[in-house]
């Protein structure tokens, strides 16, 4: 069974454009809003005719640490079938739809990591003043009227905060300009006005943009992929090989070069995140350790610190980092039968301390809930996530692995692109028992470089030149298989090295699977996409951010991003996420790029190379599952085809008895593959028609 797409996470946040003073600002509003969003929900799934097509377009609105983020999940979940990853990209352009229609005059979302301007005088709408002598975070910067109002997020900053010490400190090299020094020495003027000034200049050293509160990491938004397994053996696996992409994906995805209205010299707000909830006092973060206290080496956001698996690709001098365990829960571990390997990385997770609790889940019985070990699990915030079953299970959830490394990008999509990659390299790596392990501080190596400025071009990582080559035996230092390589050849591939490529791999992989013309299509766009982006043909969305600064004709030499450059640079942003395109980012994929922003639910798509052949009528069949899919796995099973699915919705017919049972349930074995509102009307058909190539809509085919 493959790896299947279980959730696909992303956030936005809200901002108030201003366009007299020409200034962005975040507004405190995302309760309110969310409030709003569950309405609509809870109004479309009342209409059980609906239920099916309401899911396609609906998510799952959450609160996030801030009081202007909202994170989005889809209603029901991906299959892992190729049809069912490229739905993702409709749902991301509803998810912005819907979240758009409930805002409030002057209010735009946006799908960046972080507000380039949190932490600035007067960057909320409110006006509310930071209090450094306040009840919780105590920051200089940040108001605690940020932080959303659920009781979880003002509870984790002041217990970070208080179990540390002190304050947290986040210090990020600014982008050095011939005005730059000008700009730190203000910086520093404002933190010689607070108490403890000189002992935190002395930390921060001369260049470094400083932070002080959790907002300006749990503030940062990002995209979070969820794979469901087979079984537990497959998850673990999973893990392990999706640790070690990790560093690999961040890089390829930063988008993050703004902290505190200036540019930083890195890319990436990984690092940021880890400072923002480091809870260790002194004494844990080094440099001796003692009989009173244990030196964490790292802040309880990291990356991970063993593999888990059994297999025998997991051999044990990979795992080269010492780590410290609660030894008592190991002994446990060991004593109930479970491996070493994962009694390791339980009692690992031990070695912290609970953040937060609430106090009716104080005193629960741990044989029948989970909710200690949820609590602890959730607090430690690694680049990936192992997530064991529910015990009420009512859905029959698998084993599933979280990968968290991903930041935002500007489009639909891009994170969509992204998104279906993984999933896809998910499967590959299953399918093709692919073998991507390292030794852990190879790992790490590659996270720091991963922050680096322009990263995919200016960086090489560790990578294995053999992933498919299928050794086992021989130990690491035998053979040269771990190097560094260029994102390129990572991605790419090398012919004069052997090497495939991830890309390469993954076209591999689809090629033996069944799917749709225009499935096929848009998975080898997104693939393409990627591919330009690995080899620096288009920059990453940070790199540009960057480029979009040091151009504006605001721009006094001093990274500093002002107000007037800050709502400029939103505007371009937001013409993007709505369609306008741009060459700068993404080249000559551009249009089809745009194209797909502007459509909506039923998406364009042109591909250069697109067989020009006409679509068949006839109703797929399970003669189109896959090799290792059940048929009650397939995605396209209705019985009918795209242009009788297009002539139900057409007719009138859109969430009837009829469409729905036709198109089957979201939920059930039956799961039906279907569009509603394909846009067949002059406007559509004139954009395809400028393309001179056939057009093709998700569900069905209009020959243009």
């Amino acid at each position: 069974m493959h790896p299947s797409f279980g959730v696909m996470r992303s956030n936005f946040f809200v901002c108030q454009m201003e366009e007299t003073e020409k200034r962005a600002r975040l507004p405190f509003s995302a309760p309110e809003v969310i409030a709003k969003l569950e309405s609509i929900s809870e109004e479309a799934l009342d209409d059980s005719e609906g239920e099916v097509m309401a899911k396609e377009k609906l998510a799952i609105w959450h609160p996030e640490y801030a009081n202007w983020m909202i994170e989005a999940t889809p209603a029901a979940p991906y299959d892992g079938t190729l049809d069912g990853i490229v739905r993702v990209q409709d749902n991301m352009a509803n998810r912005r739809k819907l979240l758009l229609s409930v805002l409030t005059d002057g209010q735009e979302v946006f799908t960046l990591p972080v507000f380039p301007r949190l932490g600035c005088e007067s960057f909320t709408v409110e006006d509310v003043k930071p209090d450094p002598n306040g009840e919780v975070s105590k920051s200089m910067y940040i108001p605690d009227a940020s932080i959303q109002p659920h009781p979880r997020f003002p509870t984790l900053t002041r217990n970070i905060r208080e179990r540390r010490g002190e304050k947290v400190l986040i210090s990020v090299p600014a982008f050095q300009d011939k005005n730059t020094a000008s700009t730190m020495e203000t910086q520093a003027k404002k933190i010689l006005d607070n108490e403890g000034g000189n002992e935190i200049l002395a930390q921060l050293g001369d260049n470094s943009i400083y932070m002080d509160a959790m907002a300006f990491g749990m503030g940062a938004g990002c995209l979070q992929v969820t794979f469901q397994s087979a079984d537990v053996s497959q998850a673990r696996l999973l893990y392990d090989q999706l640790a070690v992409l990790g560093p690999i994906m961040l890089a390829m995805t930063a988008a993050s070069p703004i902290w505190k209205g200036i540019l930083a010299d890195i890319d990436a707000r990984w690092n940021i995140i880890s400072a923002s909830v480091d809870d260790r006092p002194r004494e844990e973060r080094g440099p001796k350790e003692s009989s009173e206290n244990k030196v964490l080496p790292k802040s309880r956001y990291s990356t991970i610190d063993c593999y888990i698996s059994e297999s025998d690709m997991n051999r044990e001098h990979f795992n080269d980092v010492a780590i410290p365990m609660d030894e008592t829960s190991y002994e446990d571990l060991l004593s109930q039968g479970i491996d070493s390997r994962m009694a390791r990385h339980v009692a690992h997770l031990f070695v912290r301390d609970p953040l937060v609790i609430f106090e009716d889940k104080l005193s629960v019985n741990n044989e029948t809930q989970t909710d200690h070990m949820e609590n602890l699990w959730s607090t430690n915030w690694n680049s990936v996530r192992f997530k064991p079953p529910p015990l009420t299970n009512p859905h029959g959830i698998q084993w599933r692995v979280e990968f968290r490394t991903m930041e935002l990008g500007l489009t639909d999509f891009e994170n969509a692109a992204f998104s279906s990659f993984m999933i896809l390299l998910a499967q590959t790596i299953a399918a093709k028992k692919l073998d991507l392990y390292m030794p852990i501080s190879k790992v790490d190596e590659n996270m720091d470089r991963a922050h680096k400025r322009n990263a995919v071009e200016n960086q090489k990582f560790y990578f294995r030149q053999c992933v498919d080559c299928h050794l086992r035996d021989e130990k690491l230092d035998s053979r040269p298989c771990v190097k560094e390589f260029t994102m390129d050849q990572i991605v790419n591939g090398d012919s004069t090295l052997g090497m495939k490529g991830l890309v390469g791999l993954v076209r591999d992989y689809v090629n033996e699977r069944p799917g749709t013309k225009e499935t096929l299509s848009r998975i080898e766009l997104y693939l393409d996409f990627i591919s330009l982006r690995a080899s620096g043909k288009i920059p990453t969305t940070a790199e540009w951010l960057r480029q979009e600064v040091l151009s504006h004709e605001a721009y006094k030499f001093d990274s500093v991003v002002s107000e007037e450059i800050c709502y400029d640079l939103l505007i371009k942003c937001k013409a993007i996420a709505e369609g306008q395109a741009n060459d700068k980012l993404y080249g000559k994929l551009a249009p089809m790029v745009a194209e797909s922003c502007l459509t909506g639910d039923a998406l364009t798509w042109v591909h250069r190379g697109l067989p020009d052949e006409s679509e068949s009528n006839e109703p797929a069949t399970k003669d189109m599952v896959g090799a290792g899919e059940s048929e009650s796995s397939n995605m396209f099973q209705s019985p009918l085809s795209p242009r009788s699915i297009q002539r139900l919705w057409d007719e009138g017919t859109e969430g009837s008895g009829e469409a729905t049972e036709s198109l089957g349930s979201v939920w059930g074995g039956n799961t039906g593959y279907f569009t509603s509102n394909c846009d067949l009307q002059s406007g559509h058909a004139a954009r395809c028609a400028g393309f001179g190539q056939q057009c093709v809509c998700l569900g069905c085919t209009c020959a243009v």
